[in-house]
């Protein structure tokens, strides 16, 4: 008889860290420490270097203990002497930074770019060694610290350039290298470097010019001796001179400059390149600049004239930028710039729905799960389990020579067993050696949205549209980038979940991002599950120019929603086309570094969520007219932030098509009825063995995860829009581009215009004809439209003389009753 080899569990133990893990917490500790010890010796190097050279002249320096007066000890000394004398002198200070910054990227601390941080290290004291080496070459103090304050490499190196360019072509040469190794660090000091530049030049060319104003002005005065002397002085005047050359240099974005350059005397010819639209603020005499470049062929000339047609800087609207603004990032939150996210305090933690799962049921389950294996001739070499707040995962080590299929047989008698919901054996689980045998605990918990939020691996995410679902057998919140989906499929059955689901999903974009950065297009054709967020409106919440409702149930306002939708889409392309970029973070990365011009149509790019809670209605009532424009949202959408969340409570084919299946490849299923519609959704079973109630699997990337959805109540979801429709808003929703439907209503026969004939007027007259029905609900059913648009067909259909007038309920008569004659009809159609 076979030896049982089973081991007890224990559910307290907590998984191991990866190895992976351990090393990265170690090299990020390592390379912390070095930063530390690398300043330090490096600081005390300045002060006592010339005390600690006797230490290099000793023989066995490693065999001999030397009293070092550095800080850092011996090594610290020989460290910082090798840095600093030897290599880069003063340069040397970068070396800490490098360290630092490894050690950031180790401890996921920072996200830093390691390739672009080691050349700006190598560039930076490089240049500096040169740089001081240049500088104090020509000082008495060239010789500090024994090779000079730019170390040997410095010393050199600057030696050579003299040699080769002469000391004025080697400092130009070093400067200009220097300045692009600062614009390498922070591109805001090429922008300080210009201004300064402008600011000088105009300090030095504007007193010339009045003193030549007022020259002429004078000799003017002598000649004609007959000069009016009124109001307004040859001062005066010439400050009102001097004033219009600033305002034409000094013109934003805001300014008409059409009507500007008809009032001014002379036009010179502009190139404009404006970043943002600003606060205006009142003109000063200073005329600080406003746009970021303003290029002029020549000065204009100012002259001074007497009549009455000199423009009166009074009369323009001045809207100049501060000087400052270019010195930061342009900013979207600015226009709600006093909002707060809401507070996790709004939210319950539901803290007697918790509950801890009994040790003597985990040990009951594990006897059962033992003795139902041996009775199969099954030996495995040990067990443990991962209890989680619905289910409860038990892994399974088998003994050699088992195969795995003998385990995934044994499913149902394994649930016969525990006399338990919700068994289901993953075999094997992904990555391991291990058979998962996962098992719904006697008192399932509730999962806190609360929790979940306030979990750091959702805090510490820096994903586009972070989004939290819930926690998965392992206590471990589930997290994910929704912009890197690119989009979502819910699907299960009634009552399951799914509603709870989709609130979790909006409340975790409610909680990180601001109404600037994504909007969201809600679409219910139940019209009471998503009521509760029409509070957001004026801050959260995309709709049509036109519509009354920010929640969208209307079927025939879906449609033009979601073709308005393909017009932005189109015209978001246009703008990444014209800006060279590919994708809506990279856009977005170039316009707040204002790289693009809003004066050509630029502008920032939100995140656009949309939302739709019942897809299988909307289908059912408008069929291919719902279909196509979220087909080809799904197929090109992904690139320019508008991304689809579909929720349906019929996971069967013909509402999960092939189309929707191929652009959706991140899907939620929760609790479904039959392993058919479980393989409709996921393409494997599993989604038939859940025991509802927010019990779901989640698969992301083709791997499954089963995860308990986080709970957040209709109470909890009135709290926080509350909070959030009580701020300051935007005046309006967010307004989509206007769509307004093909052809308008439905109209009477004489109202209807057959030169704007529907696309598929011919095929509807052919079907008409071939099967002899003339109904709009037969059109409706074999051209799968929607009801509004085969009504409007059945209309042209009756003013070309094809159909006859409606009679009640019956079916109308066809006054064209052969193929041949309708073609001929049709022909005639197209000569009209």
């Amino acid at each position: 008889m076979a030896k049982k080899k089973t081991k007890n569990i224990d559910p307290e133990i907590a998984p191991l860290p990866k190895k992976s893990e351990i090393i990265r917490l170690l090299s990020g500790l390592f390379f912390f420490g070095m930063a530390l010890y690398t300043f330090v010796a490096l600081l005390s190097y300045l002060f006592t270097w010339a005390q600690d050279q006797s230490i290099l002249h000793k023989g066995d320096i490693w065999t001999t203990i030397v009293d070092a007066e550095n800080d850092g000890g011996m090594i610290g000394f020989l460290w910082a002497n090798f840095l600093f004398s030897k290599l880069f002198g003063l340069g040397a200070f970068i070396i800490p930074f490098f360290f630092a910054s490894l050690s950031l990227f180790f401890l996921k601390l920072k996200r830093v770019n390691l390739v672009k941080v080691f050349y700006v290290t190598i560039y930076g004291a490089i240049i500096l060694s040169v740089l001081f080496s240049f500088i104090f070459g020509f000082t008495k103090f060239d010789d500090w610290f024994g090779s000079g304050v730019g170390g040997s490499y410095g010393y050199h190196v600057n030696n050579w350039l003299v040699a080769m360019l002469g000391p004025i072509g080697a400092g130009s040469l070093i400067f200009v290298l220097f300045i692009g190794w600062l614009i390498i660090v922070n591109r805001r000091v090429l922008i300080k470097i210009n201004g300064a530049i402008v600011s000088l030049y105009n300090k030095i060319s504007l007193p010339r010019k009045r003193e030549k104003v007022v020259e002429k002005k004078v000799d003017d005065s002598a000649e004609a001796n007959s000069a009016v002397v009124g109001d307004n002085s040859a001062d005066e005047k010439l400050e009102d001179s001097l004033e219009e050359e600033v305002i034409t240099t000094s013109l934003s974005s805001d300014v008409n400059m059409d009507e500007v350059k008809s009032k001014l005397s002379a036009e010179p010819t502009f190139e404009i390149i404006d970043y943002s639209q600003q606060e205006s603020i009142e003109h000063n005499d200073d005329a600080n600049l406003a746009g970021d470049v303003l290029q002029t062929e020549e000065l204009p000339k100012i002259e001074v004239v007497d009549d009455d047609s000199q423009l009166d800087s009074e009369d323009v609207e001045l809207r100049n930028l501060p000087k400052e603004s270019l010195d930061a990032l342009f900013d979207p939150r600015l226009d709600l710039s006093h909002y707060k996210a809401p507070s996790l305090a709004l939210l319950d933690d539901y803290k007697d729905s918790i509950y801890k799962v009994p040790h003597d049921e985990l040990e009951k389950n594990n006897r059962k799960i033992v003795k139902t294996l041996n009775d199969y001739k099954i030996t495995i070499e040990r067990i443990f389990a991962r209890t989680g707040p619905t289910v409860t995962l038990y892994e399974i080590v088998p003994s050699a020579g088992i195969r795995i299929s003998q385990i995934k047989r044994l499913e149902d008698d394994i649930a016969l067993s525990l006399a338990a919901r919700g068994v289901r054996i993953i075999a094997p689980i992904p990555g391991t050696n291990t058979v998962g045998i996962e098992v719904a605990n006697d008192k399932p918990s509730i999962v806190p949205m609360k929790s979940v939020l306030e979990d750091p691996k959702f805090r510490n995410s820096s994903f586009d549209l972070p989004i939290v679902l819930g926690r998965t057998i392992s206590n471990e919140a589930m997290t994910f980038d929704l912009a890197k989906m690119p989009h979502l499929l819910v699907a299960g059955a009634t009552g399951q979940g799914k509603s709870v689901g989709l609130n979790a999903i909006i409340t975790s974009l409610l909680y990180t991002k601001h109404p600037s950065e994504v909007k969201f297009v809600l679409i219910d054709p139940k019209k009471v599950e998503l009521s509760l967020y029409s509070k957001l409106e004026r801050h959260f919440l995309a709709k049509l120019p036109d519509s009354e409702d920010a929640i969208i149930t209307d079927t025939q306002k879906v449609i033009y929603t979601l073709k308005s939708l393909t017009l932005e889409m189109d015209s978001r392309y246009d703008l990444l086309k014209a800006a060279q970029v590919r994708n809506v973070k990279e856009y977005n990365e170039k316009f707040l570094n204002r790289r693009l011009n809003p004066l050509k149509g630029h502008k920032y790019m939100n995140y656009i969520v949309v939302i739709i809670d019942e897809f299988a209605d909307l289908l059912m009532t408008a069929g291919r007219e719902i279909e196509e424009p979220i087909v080809r949202l799904a197929q090109l959408a992904r690139a320019i932030g508008i991304h689809l969340v579909i929720a349906t409570q019929r996971p069967t084919t013909n509402v999960i098509t092939g189309l929707i299946k191929a652009n959706f490849p991140a899907r939620i299923a929760f609790r479904v009825i039959s392993n058919i519609d479980s393989r409709t959704i996921l393409e494997t079973t599993g989604a038939n063995q859940l025991v509802g109630r927010g019990d779901m699997l989640v698969s992301l990337s083709g791997e499954l995860t089963r995860v308990q959805c986080a709970f957040v109540d209709t109470a909890e979801v009135e709290r926080v829009t509350d909070f959030i429709a009580n701020q300051q808003g935007y005046a309006t929703a967010h307004y989509l581009p206007e769509y307004n439907g093909e052809d308008g209503g439905a109209l009477s026969a004489n109202e209807v215009d057959l030169s704007k004939r529907d696309k598929l007027f011919e095929e509807a007259a052919r079907l008409i004809v071939q099967y002899q029905q003339g109904s709009t609900s037969f059109i409706q059913r074999r051209l799968n439209l929607g009801y509004n648009r085969a009504g409007r067909i059945m209309d042209q259909l009756h003013q070309a003389g094809i159909v006859g007038p409606q009679d009640g309920s019956k079916p109308r008569e066809l006054y064209i009753t052969d193929m041949i004659s309708l073609e001929n009809m049709l022909k005639s159609l197209d000569h009209r």
